[in-house]
């Protein structure tokens, strides 16, 4: 039985995925022990705090969720969960007529959370990367911005499939991996006073991964890899007490994946 909320202050091992990928990145902003976040950097001149407002939940094959105006919130998505077993799997956060919706395709569903936009906050548009690519898809400066996951497509059915947001030299990458050839992501970024580094959580923990208070902060995806083979399989960003945490859940392969704080 998986515990949560168990032994949280312990570094995590390596996440165990075949191939070569994502864990050999560099990730300047996420040097710490894995499941424990760098010391937060302050950054750029955005000083609002981010404060959520409120979760949103979406399951096939229901009709758009509607999230609220995209002129005081941003949106990103917290549980991804169902099977990704073709290309029209899907999950995905996007804007439309001034509003934010969750929705998706095949056996999935999904939860996201919003939170308060302040006057100046700056959110980009949406960053691609498609299987096939040769290089990430490079979404600009580190400095004063983090960036996080609003669309995973694809089959997932083992290690060898990824999406990752991540920082290297300075600036933001979308990378990923796809067996089938089928895969996808989208990834938006945003100003913002700070950002954690990354928290991580694999299925070969029996323990979620502990990532800081609730009061003033914000967690989204960055990191999707492994099967996805069934409702059972999923990855979370929840609160509880006071605090957030990131787990999930593999039925019968591993599942992977991280998250920043902002």
């Amino acid at each position: 039985m998986k515990l949560r909320h168990f032994a949280v202050v312990l570094p995590l091992a390596a996440t165990i995925l075949g191939g070569c990928g994502p864990e050999d990145m560099q990730d300047e902003q996420s040097t710490g022990p894995q499941g424990t976040a760098a010391s937060e950097p302050t950054l750029g001149t955005a000083t609002q705090e981010l404060g959520s407002m409120g979760a949103h939940s979406w399951i096939a094959p229901a009709d758009a969720t509607s999230m609220g105006s995209t002129a005081d919130r941003i949106c990103f998505l917290n549980r991804i969960r169902g099977n990704f077993a073709s290309a029209g799997s899907a999950v995905d956060v996007f804007a439309s007529g001034g509003s934010w919706y969750l929705k998706g395709g095949g056996d999935t569903r999904a939860i996201a959370r919003c939170a308060a936009k302040a006057s100046d906050t700056v959110l980009s548009a949406e960053y691609v990367w498609k299987a096939g690519q040769k290089l990430p898809t490079n979404m600009g400066t580190t400095a004063g911005r983090v960036c996080y996951l609003v669309r995973v497509s694809g089959s997932f059915d083992s290690g060898a499939d990824w999406a990752r947001v991540y920082a290297s030299g300075g600036s933001w990458f979308l990378f990923g991996d796809s067996a089938k050839g089928d895969g996808g992501a989208q990834a938006r970024c945003v100003t913002v006073g700070t950002y954690s580094g990354e928290y991580s959580w694999s299925s070969n923990q029996n323990y979620d991964t502990h990532m800081g208070v609730t009061s003033g902060r914000v967690c989204a995806l960055t990191y999707m890899a492994g099967r996805f083979d069934s409702v059972n399989d999923y990855i979370d960003i929840y609160s509880s007490s006071g605090s957030w945490y990131l787990g999930g859940n593999a039925s019968a392969s591993a599942v992977a994946t991280k998250a920043r704080c902002f």
